[in-house]
C-alpha cells in the first residue's frame, strides 16, 4: 500500500521542506558553481524569450488575426496548461486513493502559485510519480502534437508546463536521500518526511 489516511505510531517526522528549502539545497549542493547557474538561468530565460517570439511569428500565418488575439492564446495556453498540470497531480493522488483537493496562495519571491495536495501520507515511491506525473505526461502530449503538425501550437503550453514543473524536479531531487517505503505528506509549500529511526534524522537531513 502506497498511501495511508493515518500516521503510524512506530514513526517520527524526520524534515519538513518548503519550496524556499528546495531551491536553497539546489544551490548548496549543487555540483554547478553559482555563477554558472546564474549564467544557465539567463541562457534559459533567453531561450524561453527566443521560442516565444519565434511562435508569435509563426502565428503571422494568420494575417487576419491581430496581435491582441495571439497575447490572449497565450493567456488561454497558460491557463489550460495550469490547470491540465494540476489534474495530472490529481490523476495521480486519485490513483493511490487520496482525495485532492486545489488551491491557490501568494508565495514571496514566486509569485501567484497553484497547487493540488490531499491529506494523508505517501510512500516516496508513489510521491515521486505524483510529483513528475505532470511533466512527463503533458510532454508526451506535446511530442504528439509536434509530429501531428501543430508545433507551435504546443511550444508555448511545453515551456509554461516545463517552468512550472521547476519544484516538482526539486522535490524529486530531495526525495533521492529517502528510502522509497518512508512516508510523505505534501503540504501546500512542499511536503514533510517521515522515518522510522531517530538514529536517521540525522544523516538524511545533513545529505
Amino acid at each position: 500500500m502506497h498511501f495511508i489516511h493515518v500516521l503510524p505510531d512506530d514513526v517520527i517526522q524526520l524534515r519538513s521542506w518548503t519550496i524556499y528549502d528546495l531551491i536553497d539545497d539546489w544551490i548548496i549542493n549543487s555540483s554547478i558553481s553559482p555563477g554558472r547557474q546564474i549564467i544557465f538561468f539567463l541562457l534559459s530565460i533567453c531561450g524561453i524569450a527566443g521560442i516565444m517570439v519565434w511562435v508569435t511569428m509563426q502565428m503571422t500565418e494568420f494575417p487576419s488575426l491581430s496581435i491582441g488575439f495571439y497575447v490572449f492564446i497565450q493567456i488561454v495556453s497558460l491557463a489550460v496548461t495550469i490547470t491540465i498540470h494540476e489534474l495530472c497531480h490529481a490523476s495521480v493522488i486519485l490513483y493511490y486513493g487520496g482525495r485532492p483537493r486545489f488551491g491557490a496562495k501568494w508565495m514571496r519571491g514566486l509569485g501567484p502559485v497553484v497547487y493540488a495536495t490531499t491529506r494523508g501520507y505517501f510512500t516516496v515511491y508513489a510521491y515521486r510519480r505524483v510529483a513528475v506525473a505532470p511533466l512527463v505526461i503533458i510532454s508526451v502530449l506535446c511530442i504528439v502534437g509536434l509530429f501531428l503538425g501543430i508545433g507551435w501550437w504546443v511550444i508555448v503550453p511545453f515551456i509554461f508546463n516545463s517552468i512550472g514543473a521547476g519544484g516538482d524536479l526539486l522535490s524529486l531531487r530531495a526525495l533521492k536521500r529517502y528510502p522509497l517505503d518512508y512516508l510523505i505528506e505534501d503540504t501546500e509549500d512542499g511536503f514533510t518526511a517521515y522515518g522510522n529511526t531517530l538514529s536517521e534524522i540525522v544523516s538524511l537531513n545533513d545529505n
